[in-house]
Formats: structure tokens, sequence, C-alpha cells
């Protein structure tokens, strides 16, 4: 009899573990542990979600009445929703694309060997993103205070008057919008300078030897080598914008008149304020939608200006 560690296998017989099954069932012992947490706090509560949304329910009551897909027929159809879907839409735009364009500038200035002082004004940069949101927007509203805050404090020296802005329906919304910017910058600059750090050296001494100037170079060599970063921070960007809860909760509650109430608040009033979980659950279902279509397609346009150790 010849034992075989691993396979018992015995005599000449063809033994009971194959190298081909023995790799699977290393495996499945690696992967079913986050299998089953993600089975558990992902997959289930996105097909309970899916469930809810085709019915009629109350946290209030333990009955669930099947409508089928009038929960989404009523939102498609709401004057509220295409409002809040219309804000989310200013916000992200307002916060992504100007949030970018500054994270960019301070990583290309941080940057520099020349900067005196880089690595205390990287960590003055990156506060933000540490900073707990719930204690950055009291922060916040105490500088839009129209009374006592620092920005009036300057309205006043010049002799002009700070509105109230979160309690404008014009206003409040780019006062939001700021916050937001200042949130994410922090992120983003550090994101960019450590793509800045990596870019090659000899890419730069060539164009520089073509005659290409800092500006030239910039464009024509350092940007297009940081566009998987630069992608990478754009579609994060909208996912996190899009999520935003945290700001709107604290400064204004979805006012004044709905006019900064965005999509995740407006779920989250609607299932936990309202008490329609079968209608909040089917607007979930849509953000998902939303989601993964707009991912999709920025995936498919990046195609055409994101380079993988490649040049344009």
């Amino acid at each position: 009899m010849a034992l075989s560690v691993g396979m018992m296998s015995i005599g000449g017989r063809r033994p009971l573990l194959t190298e081909r099954r023995r790799e699977a069932l290393v495996f499945l012992a690696l992967v079913l542990p986050n299998l089953l947490l993600l089975t558990v706090w992902t997959y289930w509560p996105f097909l309970s979600s899916l469930y809810l949304s085709l019915t009629n329910w109350n946290l209030l009551r333990p009955t669930r009445q099947f409508i089928g897909l009038a929960n989404y027929a009523a939102i498609l159809s709401s004057s509220r929703f295409w409002q809040v879907v219309t804000n989310t839409v200013l916000y992200t735009a307002g916060t992504l694309f100007v949030r970018l364009a500054l994270s960019l500038a301070l990583a290309v200035l941080l940057n520099q060997s020349r900067l005196v002082l880089r690595a205390l004004w990287r960590l003055v940069v990156f506060s933000p993103h540490i900073t707990t949101s719930a204690a950055m927007a009291l922060v916040w509203l105490s500088v839009y205070d129209p009374n006592h805050g620092p920005v009036e404090a300057v309205f006043s020296a010049l002799g002009l008057t700070f509105p109230n802005v979160m309690a404008s329906t014009t206003l409040a919304l780019p006062a939001l919008i700021v916050v937001g910017i200042w949130k994410g910058i922090g992120f983003s600059t550090v994101v960019f300078l450590a793509a800045l750090q990596g870019v090659s050296r000899e890419l730069r001494e060539a164009a520089a030897v073509d005659g290409a100037g800092v500006w030239r170079s910039f464009w024509h060599v350092s940007l297009p080598a940081i566009s998987p970063v630069t992608y990478f921070l754009l579609v994060t960007g909208v996912i996190d914008s899009f999520q935003t809860f945290d700001l709107v909760a604290v400064m204004t509650g979805g006012g004044p008149a709905n006019a900064t109430e965005l999509y995740v608040f407006y779920l989250y009033q609607e299932a936990f304020h309202y008490y329609r979980v079968g209608y909040a659950s089917a607007v979930a279902v849509l953000f998902l939608a939303v989601m993964v279509g707009f991912t999709w397609v920025q995936t498919r346009v990046a195609r055409r200006w994101v380079h993988y150790g490649d040049t344009p």
C-alpha cells in the first residue's frame, strides 16, 4: 500500500483529489468568507430592496401589498423627484469639475521642489478629508452665519450686506457646493500629487529637448500620463457626490423649499420620515441603475483619452 500525502491514493488507483480539485478547494476556502459577507451585506439587501420596490409597505404596518411597477410610475411622474435629480446633477457637476481643476493646480504647486515647507502644506491641504463631515458642516454653518460669521464681518468691513445664504433658494445650493469642494479637495490633491511624482522624467526631458515649454510639456506629457488617475477620480467623484447625505442633513435639511434636497437625502426622507419603504426602495433601485449606466458610459468614453503606460 502506497500513501500519497494530500492525495490519499492507494496502490495504483487514481487519487481522490487531483491537482485541479485541490486548487478549487483552496480557492473556495479563500473566497467563501468574502462571498458570504457580500451575500449578507450586498446581494441579499439588493434583492430585498428590489422586491420591496414592487410593494406598498409602510414601516408602521406589518403587511406588504404587491403593486408591481406603481412605485416607479409614481417616482417618474413626481415633480419633487425631478427637482431632486436636478439638484443632484448641479451639485455633482459643481463640486466635481471645480474640485478636480483646483486639486490638479494644487498638486502641481505642491510638486515643486522649491516650495518652502512642502510637507506642512500637504498636511494642510489633506486635512479636510480626515475631518468629520458633521463637525465640518457645523463649522461652515458658522462661517455662513449672516449675523456673526467671518464672511459677514468681511462684507461689513466693505460696507456690504451679507445675505442669509442658507435661507435662500438660489444661494443655498451654491453654498453647499463650496463646502463639497472644500471637503473633497484634499484627497484629490494627494492622489494627483502621487501621480505627478510617477511621471517619467525621461519623457519630460525629451519634451524639453524638443523645445516644449513648461505648459506644453505639462499638457502633452504629464496630463496624458496621469489620465488613469484622472479617470479614477472622475468615477469615484461622481459616485461620492451622488451619495452626499451628511452635509444636507446637518446644514439645510433639504431646504429651503427643497432647493438643496439631494438624491440620497430624498431616499432617506421617503423611507424614515414618511415611512414609504416601497417607494424609497424603488428610488434606491433607480439610483443603482443610473450609477451602473453612468459608469458604463464613462468606461466606454475613457478608451479615447485614458492611456495606460502608453502615450497618445
